[in-house]
């Protein structure tokens, strides 16, 4: 089911609310866990998060260990906000955001036009995505409104790729720990 959207500061979870341009207002965080329906982009029992540009990093985080949603447990620290961390495709321990990206809807500043950019219109690479390029004024040429995630769900990480954090966690690597403990170790 998806999250209502609402007009007051915070949501009922004490989650805040964000204002589009539009001043149409958006949760910070919304989810949908329907799945499995036709039409829906998540895959079957996946989630689908959208998280306002300007929501903080480490809350989506915190948000997803805690609602069992593996992706980025291993990326607290790693940004300030959403669209940073979406924008530099941030990575730490063999986990990287566009591991879990969706889709990035966004204003281009050339023509100041909406755009929704599906994952392989992002250009990920390591450390940098479409979304960082830059005007000639210096300014960011997109400016991200919300990122859409597809999440598992789940208690236990990815299979540890991380050589130093597979040691550290006393597993072999490829093994998968329980979320909690992977974040709790990267902090």
């Amino acid at each position: 089911m998806t999250t209502p959207a609402t007009t007051s500061a915070t949501t009922p979870g004490g989650f805040p609310v964000a204002h589009h341009a539009d001043d149409a207002p958006l949760l910070a965080i919304t989810v949908d866990d329907s799945a499995c329906d036709p039409n829906d982009l998540a895959q079957c029992g996946g989630v689908e998060v959208t998280a306002a540009a300007d929501v903080r990093w480490d809350d989506l985080v915190d948000r997803a260990v805690a609602s069992g949603w593996p992706g980025f447990e291993l990326l607290h620290g790693a940004a300030a906000t959403v669209a940073d961390a979406v924008r530099d495709n941030v990575a730490r321990h063999g986990q990287a955001v566009a591991d879990v990206v969706a889709s990035v809807r966004a204003v281009d500043r050339t023509d100041g036009a909406r755009r929704s950019l599906a994952f392989a219109e992002c250009d990920f690479v390591p450390g940098g995505s479409r979304l960082a390029e830059r005007l000639p004024d210096g300014g960011l040429r997109h400016e991200i409104l919300d990122v859409s995630f597809l999440l598992r769900q789940g208690d236990l990480t990815a299979p540890i790729r991380d050589a130093d954090l597979a040691r550290t966690l006393g597993v072999e690597p490829g093994a998968r720990v329980p979320l909690a403990d992977a974040a709790r170790l990267v902090r």
